[in-house]
């Protein structure tokens, strides 16, 4: 006998028992295709390329590995907004506040600046926008390199996927001295299909550090013309690559990026859906059906029978899509940044200036301004510069009259020129031509600020309203200073 034989009862007990089965094996069927579905979202994740992502070796991710990953990072970068943002918002909390170099204290030597000021060097290395195309770069690769043409003093990326080998320091494995670039070198040809003949170059260039670097490694020549600088961020002790800082958020954007679809379908499912219409015999059914569908007023009314039972449907925001936003809350933390201007919910900007940044938030960005101050400053170094120095803006900045504030407050110590003041404060007030500094102007605090008496100093310079004490008049506590009116007032107070 079999399960449902049990039941052929016309009992209302039996009816009932059999309708919950019924509904049970609905419910297993849906929770089955719910599995169904995440299996397939889980394995249409390792079929993307990300499979790489768990494939560590004691070394490290291997170079063939990290470049996979970096290709489906940059594809999904373009298009996963999450991601998109994700990226937009490390650049613009490490460089929207731009950076300083300088030599030895000072502004860097005309020769010097002109390298910075060249064209294609602005446009690889220096502009604002170059800087944080390559933040971005280290967000999708975990790696980046420039190499450094010394007859043209010029600068020029390095794509990852251009890097095919590596020679390590003999005693230190750990260190890189020379990168293998395998590229392709194409010269077009003259023909009615406009094709062209591709080379295949293999070549070594040292790195920046490396002294006096070979002719060649396993028959392939080294070109001294070239220096390499490398950053690699999110590398451990042992480990010869950087990893992308989107990898640990890859998993999170996708699941959050799937949430949302299956909302979405769900949500329009609702929509289109407004009543439910039980009833107990097909002709019923149809009556009904064939009614709604007829009626085409607002707000109108269903008259039906005693067997038709008619419900509404749930609304069709009943389906809360911030459920998910712990999905959001895992990919922001691996990507360090606030969950939510990653989601664009409090206004948040990528300029870097943002208040709402959180101090974890701001320590992270300073770790990563401080690997690129490092950066530069081996760039400085390999361009020539003597004792070179960078130094990154404050991230947060305060409103323009407290700037002016803490400005004044600095001018009163006497440690700053006036020109130095003159340019912060007009920066500041948004004076693009303030003009000379005014002559007889005194610093505080410094020996220009005190009249001269021939013997003694600290009397003041009555000129001078920063330094000068005044007159101390009649007495102590006596607002009189040899004016009748104003004894007469103290006296006779009102």
């Amino acid at each position: 006998m079999g399960i449902f034989d049990r039941f052929t009862s016309t009992s209302s007990e039996s009816e009932e028992l059999l309708k919950e089965i019924q509904t049970l094996s609905q419910d297993n069927e849906i929770l089955a295709e719910s599995y169904s579905a995440l299996a397939r979202a889980t394995l249409e994740f390792d079929e993307k390329g990300w499979s790489p992502i768990n494939q560590f070796t004691d070394s490290g991710m291997a170079l063939a590995d990290v470049k996979q990953v970096s290709r489906n990072a940059r594809r999904q970068s373009a298009s996963n907004p999450i991601l998109k943002r994700g990226s937009t918002l490390r650049a613009g909390y490490v460089f929207g506040r731009g950076f300083k170099m300088s030599q030895s204290g000072n502004p860097l030597a005309p020769r010097f600046q002109r390298v910075i000021d060249d064209a294609i060097n602005q446009q690889v290395l220096f502009s604002e926008a170059a800087c944080k195309k390559n933040e971005r770069s280290l967000f999708t690769d975990g790696n980046f390199f420039v190499r450094y043409d010394r007859r043209n003093r010029r600068f020029s990326r390095i794509p990852l996927d251009e890097i095919a080998g590596w020679a390590t320091d003999p005693d230190d494995p750990e260190i890189i001295r020379y990168y293998l670039r395998e590229y392709e070198v194409r010269e077009p040809v003259t023909d009615p299909y406009n094709s062209y003949l591709a080379e295949t170059v293999k070549v070594w260039y040292p790195l920046d550090y490396v002294e006096n670097p070979v002719a060649q490694i396993n028959n392939i020549r080294v070109d001294r013309n070239f220096v390499v600088i490398d950053s690699k961020v999110n590398d451990e002790s042992g480990t010869l690559w950087g990893l992308p800082d989107s990898l640990p958020a890859l998993p999170w954007t996708w699941a959050y990026s799937e949430y949302l679809k299956d909302g979405s379908k769900m949500l329009k499912a609702l929509s289109g859906i407004a009543w439910q219409v039980k009833t107990k015999s097909a002709k019923g059914g149809a009556n009904i059906s064939s009614k709604l569908i007829n009626n085409k007023e607002v707000a109108a009314t269903a008259v039906t029978g005693a067997d038709i039972e008619m419900n509404a449907m749930p609304r069709n925001n009943s389906i809360d899509l911030d459920t998910g936003q712990p999905l959001a809350a895992m990919a922001a933390t691996a990507m360090e940044v606030p969950v939510g201007a990653l989601l664009a919910g409090d206004g948040a900007s990528g300029g870097g200036g943002s208040q709402v940044i959180d101090q974890s938030t701001l320590s992270s960005a300073y770790a990563r301004q401080s690997s690129w101050e490092y950066f530069f400053v081996r760039v400085l170094k390999v361009i020539g510069v003597p004792e070179p120095s960078v130094t990154f803006n404050n991230i947060i900045v305060d409103p323009a009259y407290r700037t002016v504030q803490s400005l004044s407050q600095a001018w009163m110590t006497g440690l700053f020129d006036a020109e130095i003041m003159q340019d912060a404060i007009a920066e500041q007030l948004g004076i693009e031509a303030p003009g000379s500094v005014p002559d007889g102007v005194l610093i505080p605090n410094n020996d220009g600020s005190f009249a001269n008496t021939g013997t003694t100093l600290g009397s003041g310079n009555p000129n001078n309203v920063a330094s000068s004490q005044g007159n101390s008049g009649a007495g102590i506590d006596d607002l009189s200073d040899g004016d009748n009116n104003m004894r007469d007032l103290q006296n006779n107070p009102r």
